[in-house]
């Protein structure tokens, strides 16, 4: 008979003895070498990414500042302010030379509205960031709180969209996983399962509640990196919920438009190229909202070899596919997604 025992340093089971196909712990870089190669082995350098684009077909990227998705609420504001501000400089420094190629989203301190501000302009006008990374919320203060006008106007008078990737509405309250915080197993899966799609859910839900999306109805939000699938159902709902049969809870003065309304105005989501329901959030709001993701390079993201494929096998129209591939991106990102570039003019 096999023997279960627990695997130290993992949580996950392990089987011994003469079982055929016995369980064996994974751990979550056990498949980077094989699946991205000479990148993984190059530590990401910025000529294995050139190298991937080219041999994939990828005009342009954006990157995320993955790192920064939730700096702890115990690290001092000013040092905040100064992990943001390195981490912009390195992106600048890390692009420059290529920079109508490979384009960074800018992550900015949460907690100090005056410095704040400055370092979005700043990422913006002066280091070419294309995106504003959305922080985590102050404790108490949620995102219609009018400290915030100051950021959703210079944010809007800059023309740059806002990155929503999973961060919390509401600073001090912990995310939708986090009762699996310490969990094993299969929960760490289902705690990821649940982060960032039902995170970003939330906010943009809040913008729209809030009223943000019409006091400021040149913002642009970005819903990155959570699939798109979920899309058509909160949309539905959250209509449902502020003049349908379950409007009894929306204590308010009507929305002046639809969340639908609001989303094809200000909105796009990313769609992951190998979700199989991205025709039915096409079907439901069109195809003029939503954008291509890799995910590259997560060790959960497609191969490297995948990802266009996927998109381009999805039973779509050749219009459609180009929407989401290239014309969605270049109209919420803006200008500065594709100046210098040969293809500015396609």
């Amino acid at each position: 008979m096999p023997k279960v025992k627990k695997v130290h340093g993992n949580s996950l089971l392990q089987l011994e003895g003469e079982t055929t196909g016995a369980w064996k712990a994974k751990t979550l870089f056990d498949q980077m070498d094989s699946k991205f190669g000479h990148a993984f082995r190059d530590n990401w350098s910025m000529s294995s990414r050139l190298l991937d684009m080219e041999t994939e077909g990828w005009d342009i990227q954006v990157c995320l500042p993955t790192k920064t998705v939730s700096l702890p609420s115990f690290i001092e504001p000013a040092v905040q302010g100064a992990m943001c501000r390195a981490y912009n400089n390195w992106a600048f420094d890390f692009s420059r030379n290529v920079s109508t190629k490979v384009k960074f989203t800018a992550p900015v301190p949460g907690h100090n509205i005056r410095e704040m501000c400055s370092e979005i302009e700043r990422s913006v006008t002066e280091l070419g960031a294309v995106s504003i990374f959305l922080p985590k919320a102050m404790a108490g203060k949620m995102w219609h709180h009018p400290v915030y006008d100051e950021i959703w106007r210079t944010i809007q008078e800059l023309d740059v969209p806002i990155s929503v990737h999973g961060n919390s509405s509401s600073g001090g309250q912990p995310l939708a996983g986090a009762r699996y915080d310490s969990a094993t197993g299969p929960f760490i899966a289902l705690g990821q399962a649940i982060g960032f799609p039902f995170e970003n859910m939330i906010n943009l839900g809040h913008f729209i509640y809030s009223g943000l999306l019409d006091k400021f109805p040149s913002l642009r939000l970005l819903i990155l990196e959570a699939n798109s699938g979920w899309l058509p159902f909160w949309l539905n709902r959250l209509e449902k919920y502020c003049e349908g049969r379950q409007s009894v809870f929306f204590d308010e003065h009507p929305l002046q438009l639809s969340p639908q309304e609001y989303f094809l105005r200000q909105c796009a989501v990313a769609a992951d190229a190998d979700e199989p329901t991205i025709k039915y959030v096409v079907d439901y709001i069109g195809d003029d909202n939503i954008v291509f993701n890799t995910d590259y390079p997560h060790p959960d993201a497609p191969a490297t070899s995948e990802a266009l494929k996927n998109m381009m096998d999805q039973p779509l129209s050749e219009e459609t596919k180009r929407k989401i591939l290239w014309d969605n991106s270049v109209k919420i990102y803006g200008h500065r997604l594709i100046d210098g570039h040969p293809l500015a003019s396609n």
